[in-house]
């Protein structure tokens, strides 16, 4: 008995074409079934991203601030908490201008160097406020802040403090220093792949989403207070000590700072 989807022709071959029909019927089948509901949003999404494409490049086209930082004054004097550290005299501040070049080097870079006698001891604060930054801080010590350190004994120095987040403390040149990048999103970071993380979250919050249709954020938020602070080392340092004092100042600068980070 001959099967009802082999036809045999005059030269021999076997056809099956009714079988390769069969498998056409359940691809459409298949593609036909899919949920509306899941083309309505993918189609919705679309749409979202389109408009908003238009909307930002219509807006740049008129308005030739889209795309630029918000102009940001920094203070001349930072009031440190009088219950952790205590301010016994603020020297001048300084404006701090990079104009090394150098491959990773944030698009935009604001800078102000604070000079402060903090309980009998000097500190130097650099800060610089990074706009479209990697946080690549070993890069940005080497770079800018002119310090010669292996990235892999840098990262080994990191410490991770709850609340407050990721800094590194170590010595050199006679001076020890303690560095971080106080974040926008999140607690602060030393690599990349931490700051890498705080730029992704939240991301898709609905504010967030709102503002970047509008042209006012980004979905991935790219800026960085990068603090470098130090005071020297003398044969009479307590080593321990310093390194305390160090820290208690990073603590409070950190709780200063992350209230009044500046707006995009």
């Amino acid at each position: 008995m001959e099967h009802e989807t082999d036809k045999i022709d005059p030269t021999g071959s076997i056809e099956l074409l009714p079988e390769r029909a069969d498998i056409e019927d359940d691809q459409t089948s298949d593609i036909n079934s899919q949920n509306p509901k899941d083309r309505k949003i993918r189609f919705g999404l679309l749409i979202l991203f389109v408009s908003s494409g238009l909307l930002i490049f219509m807006r740049s086209l008129i308005d030739n601030n889209i795309g630029k930082p918000t102009p940001f004054t920094f203070p001349e004097r930072i009031e440190f908490a009088q219950a952790e550290t205590k301010l016994l005299e603020a020297k001048q501040s300084a404006t701090i201008t990079d104009t090394k070049e150098f491959f990773g080097k944030p698009r935009y870079l604001y800078g102000k160097s604070y000079k402060y006698l903090l309980d009998d001891m000097p500190v130097d604060i650099d800060l610089r406020y990074a706009i479209g930054t990697d946080g690549d801080l070993p890069l940005y010590l080497k770079e800018l802040g002119n310090i010669e350190i292996k990235e892999d004994e840098l990262r080994q120095k990191t410490v991770f403090k709850a609340t407050i987040g990721h800094y590194t403390a170590f010595d050199y040149q006679n001076r020890t220093y303690l560095t971080a990048c106080i974040n926008p999103r999140g607690t602060s970071t030393f690599t990349k792949e931490q700051f890498e993380d705080n730029a992704s979250d939240r991301a898709l919050d609905r504010d967030v989403v709102i503002g970047w249709l509008l042209g006012q954020k980004d979905l991935r938020d790219r800026r960085c207070l990068w603090t470098l602070m130090s005071t020297p080392i003398t044969s009479a340092s307590d080593r321990n000590a310093t390194n305390q004092k160090l820290e208690k100042t990073w603590i409070s600068w950190y709780e200063w700072w992350k209230p009044r980070f500046p707006t995009p």
